[in-house]
């Protein structure tokens, strides 16, 4: 060969082996997936497409234990959001991770020891099985007879302390699992801890903290736009929240809108924060407290309202009175407060319209996605047992009914205009009303003049259902009848 040409592809011929060598070595550390009866000892890891988060065994805090858990790879380093063995660590490095014959992910320790599976199993010709982590930092089981989006199993399906975007937080009404998240017991040891999150379905769906057997606090039941009480700017530009309800389940979830990296974290203390990374510090930064102000449930107890602006911060509701006053100016407001007129039931009570607070547990209330307001009033009214009334969803100027069935607990100031309407004897009323007798008729106040708005339902009994015979007149805006409680103009 000539030697002027060797001169001229030496180089050439080094950087293709060179450029092969690096990327046979990129593809060899970038495996996202393992497939039947393989599996990844301790110190191996699989790493997802985009390389956000890896998948491997690992040691929390200054523990000495090994679990197998997610975390992030690309931003935040060793940031954990999942541990598969959470209750039964491995006390030395002989950790195997594997998919077995049978169809289930396993975890085993030395002498083939069974310390966590997923307890699963498919069909023994079962092909392209394998275990995948997503960049979403979701592990899945799949086949070709089960999608990605559908799969064998998911870790989705078992969070930890850690609520990622495309989770579900909520109930699978079919099989009746549950998916919530729990806290750590402490920064070395991922075992379940004191404090649980999850979805409330009796009533309307709610969100609540508990610790131990005792409720910590509650997140206000979401109103179409955002979670009732809770402060968050609206529309909010990191994430977009999802609130599903349907014969087959019940959940939230929140999907990433931008660049910024958002997770939701319970500390093994128990609080509930928002996180974005940020990528010009290199740092997570608190985008917003979950538990915000009075944010012990029912601190004042049924009927109590809470101010963070005020001292005492417990007080009642207008037309309530402490039920323990010797108790309550001791500074324990869990008695809460009591009607200091009674109810007399049906037409002879009223509303009394009130805005600015976070609205009550929903537990024990029904609901309705298509009634109007006037009939979610109607229908409270006929109840004895209705203490209040809201509509459901406030957008596109509001629609559905929310009827509560209680005491009114955990209620708490808030800036926040959406009405509720809480149910009062009409004596209560009586010194907004103005010269009309209203005696047989259900009354909504507004603090504009001291305008009473009629319930439409006691007008239509009062003119037999806007009988013709009981028309005295019509007018630019429609017809008038009688007999007179007031004037109304029907529509």
């Amino acid at each position: 060969m000539n030697t002027s040409m060797e001169v001229y592809v030496y180089p050439i011929l080094v950087l293709f082996y060179s450029t092969i060598l690096f990327l046979l070595s990129r593809s060899a550390t970038i495996v996202d997936t393992i497939s039947r009866n393989q599996a990844i000892k301790d110190g191996d890891t699989i790493v997802s497409n985009g390389e956000m988060f890896e998948l491997g065994f690992f040691s929390p805090g200054k523990s000495k234990n090994r679990y197998l858990g997610i975390w992030y790879k690309k931003i935040s380093t060793g940031t954990v959001v999942w541990v598969a063995n959470r209750e039964k660590p491995i006390n030395d490095t002989s950790g195997i991770f594997e998919v077995s014959r049978e169809g289930a992910l396993r975890i085993l320790s030395a002498g083939n020891t069974l310390i966590w599976s997923s307890n699963t199993t498919v069909s023994v010709r079962s092909r392209n099985l394998g275990a995948q982590l997503l960049d979403n930092g979701n592990l899945i089981l799949w086949d070709q007879h089960n999608t990605k989006e559908s799969p064998i199993w998911q870790s989705f399906d078992y969070p930890g302390d850690t609520f990622l975007p495309g989770m579900k937080i909520g109930k699978d009404l079919v099989t009746g699992r549950e998916k919530y998240l729990t806290s750590w017991k402490s920064p070395d040891d991922p075992s379940i801890g004191l404090y649980k999150n999850w979805i409330d379905t009796n009533g309307y769906p709610q969100i609540f903290q508990s610790e131990g057997r005792v409720l910590h606090s509650r997140l206000g039941h979401w109103n179409g736009v955002g979670f009732h009480g809770f402060p968050i700017e609206n529309p909010n530009p990191i994430y977009s929240v999802e609130f599903v309800i349907n014969e087959k389940e019940i959940y939230y979830r929140y999907k990433q809108k931008s660049s910024v990296v958002p997770r939701i974290h319970v500390s093994s203390e128990g609080i509930p924060l928002q996180l974005n990374w940020i990528e010009r510090t290199q740092e997570w930064v608190v985008f917003g407290n979950i538990v915000v102000g009075c944010g012990r449930y029912a601190r004042c107890g049924p009927y109590g309202t809470c101010s963070i602006n005020m001292y005492p911060p417990c007080s009642c509701l207008e037309g309530f009175e402490p039920r323990l006053p010797e108790e309550w100016n001791a500074a324990d407001w869990s008695g809460g407060c009591q009607r200091k007129q009674p109810l007399q039931c049906g037409s002879e009570d009223g509303f009394w319209k009130v805005s600015g607070i976070k609205f009550p547990d929903t537990r024990y209330s029904r609901y309705n996605v298509s009634m109007t307001l006037e009939e979610c009033e109607m229908t409270c009214t006929r109840d004895c047992s209705c203490t209040a009334y809201a509509q459901l969803d406030i957008r596109n100027g509001g629609s559905g009914c929310l009827l509560w069935f209680h005491e009114l607990k955990d209620i708490r100031e808030y800036d926040q205009k959406q009405e509720l309407y809480i149910r009062m004897a009409a004596s209560e009323l009586a010194g907004n009303w103005n010269a009309f007798d209203k005696k047989n008729t259900s009354v909504q106040m507004e603090d504009l003049d001291a305008l009473p708005f009629f319930n439409l339902h006691e007008i239509a009994k009062a003119t037999d259902n806007f009988s013709i015979d009981n028309k005295i007149g019509e007018g630019g805006f429609g017809p008038v009848y009688k007999p007179v409680l007031a004037w109304y103009y029907a529509p």
